[in-house]
């Protein structure tokens, strides 16, 4: 049973107001129930921020391996994180687990070297081209029974517009089912 701990917000997150500290009890519980099912051996995550989503994964899945891919620039769900303090928390909450965290800007590379990933979060910048990217660079990484996650189908316009944009573009080779929450939940699989 997921039960989410206020203990790992991160002190200097200007977003996390108790209004907000409430509605994540819902929306990770999604996250984490997503990531049960999985039940991944490996997750790789485009946009860590302050780590909530990774350590919710790793709350469903405590023995899987998790690599966290940020800019860690302050852009996007990082604002209020430009002097890096997002990701150092990131770092602290999950020190316990088998978590790699790597500041990479993924608009800037257009290869991942990962391999046979059952969990893909895509978090990371949410522009219609930035979400078009993260999605181009994390299908050839799954595994064939793989997901990809997306976050914000419903609270970004933007993200919304890019992964349909997307979606389309990929029709005869995904296949994609969107699941309420709190900002929208879309899972993709290979077909």
């Amino acid at each position: 049973m997921f039960e989410f701990k206020e203990s790992i917000i991160c002190p200097t997150d200007p977003t996390a107001t108790q209004q907000r500290i409430q509605q994540y009890k819902e929306y990770y519980k999604v996250k984490y129930e997503l990531c049960k099912k999985q039940n991944p051996k490996l997750i790789v995550e485009i946009g860590v921020r302050a780590g909530y989503s990774a350590w919710t994964f790793l709350q469903a899945c405590p023995k899987a391996k998790y690599i966290g891919l940020d800019a860690n620039n302050g852009t996007h769900g990082g604002r209020g994180g430009q002097d890096g303090s997002f990701f150092k928390w990131a770092k602290k909450i999950l020190k316990d687990y088998d978590a790699l965290l790597i500041n990479v800007d993924t608009q800037k590379t257009n290869i991942l070297s990962f391999y046979d990933v059952d969990f893909f979060h895509v978090d990371g910048d949410h522009s219609v081209k930035g979400v078009q990217h993260d999605l181009d660079l994390a299908l050839p990484c799954i595994s064939d029974n793989g997901m990809i996650l997306i976050d914000d189908m419903v609270y970004i316009k933007t993200v919304k517009i890019g992964v349909e944009l997307w979606l389309e573009k990929m029709k005869d080779k995904i296949t994609s089912e969107f699941y309420p929450s709190l900002r929208g939940e879309m899972i993709i699989r290979k077909k």
